[in-house]
């Protein structure tokens, strides 16, 4: 009797084995998926919403710092900066407070948080179509807050993945966790942090590739890039996630 459990111990061992390399292996593919998606987002909307950013909010500080020089000219180029980073600020803010109180309420729920972020990007998808991927002054920010917002939800989703400290939206972290660890020999997580770093260098020149040559398009691999993440987070025997 003994033996025999034992014996199915060890042959269910390779299994369990095999199904967590599986579930790493979607993770990592999920988390380099919403990077592209963040590098795309950036190209975007600083490319054609106005020199600001709405997936990473250091650039859009930066900005807002410099808008408070004391040279005119200066303060009359950087004034419309100032209400688009505003308005990039406090959109990305209210989406990481949506995307984690998700994750309070509903523990390793990171597929439920990006299918709101998969409704943001349909959203801005469909303004930006509207306007001809040219929107005013208006128009423009609404698109900037819808943007932002999914990259706050996009950000809060890539921490409840809980994976080499990744966030998806900006790298400085992880270039500096890839580095402090190749120094000290702790290569555990330098694939997928060099992955990373790649990722948003594609994503950033595909967004730029698409406004030059087929900008009403621009938008398009958001939602798609986003939903192919949200499936990979699905685990198996979890319910369809609704994104309304």
């Amino acid at each position: 009797m003994t033996t025999t459990a034992a014996t199915t111990t060890a042959a269910a061992r390779p299994a369990a084995v095999s199904r967590g390399r599986g579930a790493t292996l979607r993770t990592d593919t999920a988390l380099i998926l919403l990077t592209v998606t963040a590098g795309i987002t950036d190209a975007i909307s600083f490319l054609g919403l106005g020199g600001v950013f709405t997936a990473n909010m250091t650039g859009n500080l930066v900005l807002v710092g410099m808008a408070a020089t004391s040279d005119e000219s200066w303060q009359e180029v950087l004034r419309g900066d100032v209400l688009r980073c505003t308005a990039s600020f406090a959109g990305f803010a209210l989406g990481m407070l949506a995307g984690f109180r998700l994750l309070r309420t509903r523990p390793a729920g990171s597929a439920r948080v990006l299918g709101a972020g998969l409704a943001l990007h349909a959203v801005f998808l469909a303004g930006w179509v509207a306007t001809d991927a040219a929107p005013g002054t208006a128009a423009g920010a609404g698109l900037i807050a819808a943007s932002a917002t999914a990259m706050g939800v996009q950000t809060a989703a890539a921490r409840g993945l809980d994976r080499a400290g990744i966030t998806t939206t900006f790298v400085t972290s992880t270039l500096t966790s890839l580095i402090s660890g190749l120094t000290q020999g702790d290569r555990r997580h330098a694939a997928l942090r060099t992955a990373v770093l790649a990722a948003l260098l594609v994503g950033g020149l595909l967004g730029g590739v698409l406004l030059a040559y087929a900008p009403k398009a621009a938008a398009v691999p958001l939602p798609v890039a986003t939903a192919g993440a949200m499936a990979l987070c699905v685990r198996p025997g979890q319910p369809p996630v609704r994104t309304g």
